[in-house]
C-alpha cells in the first residue's frame, strides 16, 4: 500500500514537472510564433445569413451611406436577379476543362432549365471583362445547353493555372463582383 502511494506521488510529480517544463519551453518561440492574443468577441450577429441576402444588405448599406445615391435609379431587384444567375451558374451546372491547342484552355459548361439563360448572360460578359483585364483572346460559343469558352494565353504556366482553376475558378478571376453589384443596383450595369 505504501509502495502504491509513493508510486502515485512520484507519477504525479513527474507529470507536473513535464507540464511546467513544456510551458516554459513553449514561451521560447521565435518572434511571430507565439499564439495570438485572445480576440474580444463581437457582440451580436455579423453574418447576413444566406450569401445573396448578405450581398444585397451590403449593397444597400453602401447606397445608404452615400449621400450622392440617386434613389430614382436604384434597382435592388436587378441585383437579386443577377445573384440568382450566379447561383444557377455555380450550383446548377457542370463543366469540363481541357487543353485546346498549344496555349489555350477550353471550358465547356452545361446546365438545364434556369441555368442555361444564366450561362448565356454571364459567360460572355465575364469573358469580355477578362479579355480587357488580362489581355487574353477569349472565344465564347453559346450553345443550346450552355457555352464553350476557349481562352488563348501567352504562356504554358497560365495554361496550367487555368486548368487548375477550371471553369468556376475562371469565372471568379479578377473579382469585380462587389463593384459590379453596386453598378447593377444603381442602374449602371446589368
Amino acid at each position: 500500500m505504501k509502495y502504491r502511494a509513493a508510486l502515485s506521488v512520484c507519477l504525479l510529480a513527474s507529470l507536473l514537472s513535464v507540464a511546467l517544463w513544456a510551458q516554459d519551453r513553449h514561451s521560447g518561440h521565435s518572434p511571430g510564433m507565439s499564439p495570438p492574443e485572445p480576440i474580444t468577441p463581437v457582440v451580436g450577429p455579423q453574418e447576413g445569413g444566406q450569401s445573396a441576402f448578405a450581398a444585397i444588405a451590403e449593397t444597400v448599406a453602401l447606397l445608404e451611406a452615400d449621400p450622392n445615391t440617386n434613389w430614382a435609379t436604384v434597382n435592388i431587384e436587378a441585383l437579386r436577379l443577377h445573384l440568382l444567375d450566379m447561383h444557377h451558374l455555380v450550383l446548377e451546372t457542370s463543366s469540363v476543362t481541357d487543353i485546346h491547342g498549344d496555349r489555350a484552355v477550353r471550358y465547356s459548361v452545361r446546365g438545364a432549365d434556369a441555368a442555361i439563360p444564366a450561362i448565356h448572360r454571364m459567360v460572355p460578359a465575364h469573358s469580355r471583362f477578362l479579355e480587357q483585364s488580362r489581355n487574353w483572346q477569349i472565344e465564347t460559343d453559346i450553345t443550346d445547353s450552355g457555352a464553350t469558352i476557349v481562352v488563348n494565353v501567352d504562356s504554358a504556366d497560365t495554361v496550367i493555372r487555368l486548368l487548375a482553376l477550371g471553369f468556376y475558378g475562371f469565372m471568379s478571376l479578377d473579382s469585380h463582383h462587389p463593384a459590379h453589384h453596386l453598378q447593377i443596383a444603381t442602374g449602371r450595369s446589368h
